[in-house]
Order: C-alpha cells, then structure tokens, then sequence
C-alpha cells in the first residue's frame, strides 16, 4: 500500500502541497497569534478531504488541534493511495494498448 502512495510522481507532488499546506498551519498555530480567525487551516482540510473532515467531527471532543493533523495524516495517506491506484491503473492501460510492429 505505501508503494502506491510513494512511488510515482502524481501521489508524492499531493503529498508534497499537503506537507507544506499542514506544516504552515502547524506554523500559524504555534507561533502566530492572531486576533482574528486565520485561512491557514482551511487548505489542509481540502486537501485531504473527505477523512479529514470526518476525523475532525467524529473526535470533535478532543480539545486540541490533534484530531485535525491526525485527519490530515490519515487523509493524506488514505488520498495518496488512491491516486497512485488510479495512475498505476492509467499506465497498465496505456501499457497495454500498444500493438507491435509487424514484420512484413
């Protein structure tokens, strides 16, 4: 499973933008105070959507941030697989759709 979420360059570009999309909203809650509400955890959550938004509503409870990066990880995992799936799955049929050259 983690060959497909590692191994091309679909999935690895996905989980590169969820790394640094999670990283500056881990950023802008450690080190930033606002007085208002920050944008900055509204792109990680897209990104990793569906589980993300299921992880952060089931243990809604927990009052910390750890329900929303543990959504994040799963998310970003769980979606990175599928993408490779669906590329490795691309290829195959491209692979399989070229004929050879017949000798005359």
């Amino acid at each position: 499973m983690l060959t497909l979420a590692v191994n091309n360059w679909v999935s690895r570009g996905y989980l590169a933008a969820v790394v640094l999309t999670g990283g500056f909203a881990l950023y802008e809650d450690v080190f930033v105070s606002h007085a208002d509400a920050s944008m900055a955890y509204v792109v990680p959550m897209l990104l990793t959507a569906p589980l993300n938004m299921l992880f952060t509503v089931a243990l809604g409870w927990i009052p910390t941030d750890a329900p929303f990066y543990l959504g994040i990880a799963v998310g970003a995992l769980v979606n990175a697989v599928i993408l490779g799936g669906i590329v490795r799955a691309v290829s195959r049929r491209q692979g399989s759709s070229v004929r050879p050259a017949t000798m005359a």
